[in-house]
């Protein structure tokens, strides 16, 4: 017993290093962040506690709701479309055929081409003088061209859109390998009791992915949430606040605004809603998971 206590405390010792830096650079400036909602902000001077007033005007203030409006789009979108459309490419990928793994490779580029490069080249084709358009001219007549990234209602479903483009072929790939990982032996026995076609799927092939479906929907709805980038480099939110996302609102308000109180504020907010987002979503697809 006291071999056993003694290297308990040698172990502690080792990790009070490691301890103290993540609290250095982790616990403490989230306290801090957590005091700074509470207070008006610039970021030099002293900062003035206001108690929940930015909570308060978080629910007053429109790019804050666009936002939340646009990114809880984003989340169903994500749902609804990108991951039954992830699946169905992963069982398709999964089949023996002579360009398999070319495809594999080329669905699951976009996702490793840096964002800056996409959002450059993307720019270039969706413009209103720009490659898309140009197809489209002989189609449908110039009067009915778009500027898909500069109107009101073609803006965020645009970049909808290029986020699918993204996301699908990632997604699939985390199907494919759940696919791969599911024992011939169960196929094997269901094809002897007479399961085929979506029954199959249904009975089988479903519960013994549901690891991975559980993977790929909290990649999903946390993208969803945290979706920054394309925006930003795309549009910047605009038209208007028509393609703003909740953590480009809290960019904007902290970084142009200069109001760091306030957008700490709705950062906190986000980070509790992802939190409790995750954690249903983890208790409810879990329960649904089959033991291989």
């Amino acid at each position: 017993m006291r071999l056993e206590r003694k290297q308990y405390w040698i172990a502690c010792l080792f990790l009070l290093p490691a301890l103290a830096i993540f609290g250095l650079f982790f616990y403490y400036p989230f306290l801090q962040s957590i005091y700074y909602s509470f207070t008006q902000w610039n970021g030099l001077k002293a900062p003035a506690f206001i108690g929940f007033d930015n909570y308060r005007y978080i629910f007053s203030d429109q790019q804050m709701l666009d936002g939340m409006k646009n990114t809880l789009k984003m989340v169903v979108f994500g749902l609804v479309v990108q991951n039954p459309l992830a699946l169905l490419l992963a069982l398709l990928l999964n089949r023996k055929f002579r360009t398999r793994a070319f495809l594999r490779t080329s669905f699951y580029l976009p996702i490793i081409v840096s964002l800056v490069v996409t959002s450059i080249i993307w720019g270039e084709l969706l413009k209103y003088d720009g490659f898309l358009n140009g197809l489209l001219k002989p189609i449908i007549g110039e009067a009915h061209l778009q500027d898909w990234l500069g109107t009101v209602y073609t803006s965020f479903p645009t970049i909808i859109l290029l986020t699918q483009w993204q996301g699908i072929g990632y997604c699939a790939l985390i199907y494919l390998a759940g696919l791969q990982s599911i024992p011939p032996d169960i196929y094997e026995a269901a094809d002897i009791e007479g399961a085929k076609g979506f029954a199959l799927f249904r009975r089988v092939t479903l519960p013994m992915l549901m690891p991975s479906v559980t993977i790929v929907l909290f990649l999903t709805i946390v993208g969803a949430l945290r979706l920054f980038d394309l925006p930003y480099l795309l549009t910047n939110g605009g038209p208007g606040t028509s393609s703003y996302t909740l953590f480009l609102a809290v960019y904007n308000a902290a970084f142009k605004a200069q109001n760091y109180g306030y957008a700490t504020a709705a950062g906190i907010l986000l980070a509790i809603f992802i939190i409790i987002v995750t954690v249903v979503q983890l208790a409810v697809t879990r329960r649904r998971e089959v033991e291989l």
